[in-house]
């Protein structure tokens, strides 16, 4: 008998599979050959190693986006990195985006970023990594590129939760778990009513957190990111999250991102775990991987 469920819940799940016939992925990462590899693991929590160096990564990637009928993904990195995705990018699948985590990489200042949001370099700011730096969203350092993303209508996508284990003590010595809570944004979502954000994995540990304030200011929505594949412990939180935003109703702002970071192979862990989640829907499944981003992108337009 349970080997006779087992092989029918892996054909619901095929079967699901074969009928998604669009994703967008809210939450994927660039390199350069100068920065990969640099933050993460030589390994993830299972024991895989990530691709061998940055163009391996991309193309695995991309390959991972014709698989799935992966149809857009908002690609954050650094600059370069991300215009050379757009370059070899022959089906258009890439929202620009830029991994940043102060508000001066790259030299950055609010005169230089409105320009490149007005030369289309930037479409999606984010993803904003002010826990790696050790600051929050409410920091006065963000604030001029917030009115400028406000301004332009330039959707926000903000990482929340903790990072990798034992980034604080090499590459993001700032980090701070207690950095990573959504409720220190709440003062950016009343000063800024017109802005669209997402809060970049659900808000992790704080999923409650998260939730209630999605609840409180209905312009907030969230990607699942990494916590759809990247250890038990994260799995076990966006099950936790994603059956009380249902319960809610809020599952309406809830967007599909895999944050493959050096693992492509993400990308595919990810679709799978969300499409074998039993308490939701194939129409549950279908907003989650397209519709709602779909909404949130290109609202009135």
């Amino acid at each position: 008998m349970n080997r006779t469920i087992t092989l029918l819940a892996l054909l619901l799940q095929f079967l699901f599979a074969q009928a998604q016939t669009k994703i967008i992925d809210m939450h994927i990462h660039s390199y350069t050959d100068s920065d990969f590899g640099g933050r993460e693991p030589a390994t993830d929590y299972y024991g895989h190693k990530g691709s061998v160096n940055a163009e391996a990564h991309r193309v695995a990637t991309f390959a991972a986006f014709k698989k799935y009928n992966i149809v857009k993904a908002m690609v954050s990195g650094n600059p370069e990195s991300v215009e050379n995705w757009v370059a070899k990018d022959s089906d258009h699948r890439i929202i620009r985006g830029i991994l940043i985590y102060s508000a001066h990489d790259y030299g950055m200042d609010s005169v230089r970023f409105e320009q490149l949001i007005k030369d289309k370099k930037i479409e999606v700011f984010g993803e904003v990594g002010a826990y790696y730096g050790g600051t929050t969203l409410n920091d006065a350092s963000w604030q001029p590129y917030l009115r400028i993303c406000e301004k332009y209508d330039i959707p926000v996508a903000l990482h929340t939760g903790g990072g990798d284990p034992g980034g604080t003590g090499s590459w993001s010595p700032r980090a701070r778990l207690t950095l990573g809570d959504p409720y220190l944004i709440e003062d950016v979502l009343v000063k800024y009513p017109k802005l669209r954000i997402y809060i970049m994995h659900s808000g992790e540990d704080w999923h409650e957190h998260a939730l209630r304030l999605m609840a409180y200011y209905p312009q907030l929505y969230s990607d699942l990111g990494a916590m759809l594949w990247v250890e038990p412990l994260s799995q076990r939180y966006v099950t936790d999250f994603l059956r009380n935003a249902k319960q809610a109703g809020y599952l309406n702002r809830v967007m599909f991102g895999s944050d493959q970071m050096i693992w492509p192979y993400a990308i595919e862990k990810s679709i799978h775990f969300l499409n074998s989640l039993p308490f939701l829907t194939k129409h549950d499944k279908e907003n989650i991987l397209y519709n709602n981003a779909m909404r949130f992108l290109w609202r009135g337009q």
